[in-house]
């Protein structure tokens, strides 16, 4: 099965201790199957980053 990361960095190995507390299913690494999806997720995390920092 193929699933997708929605996130604007490239992800070599899933380190649970950068995730956040509070998400809808808690702290985890959250992927879908739907690509567009994700692509969607990694730009708003990208205009989130780049606004907030």
């Amino acid at each position: 099965m193929k699933v997708y990361h929605g996130s604007d960095s490239l992800i070599r190995q899933i380190n649970l201790t950068k995730s956040k507390s509070g998400k809808d299913f808690g702290r985890g690494f959250y992927v879908t199957k739907y690509r567009r999806q994700a692509e969607d997720m990694a730009k708003r995390v990208s205009d989130w980053q780049h606004t907030y920092i």
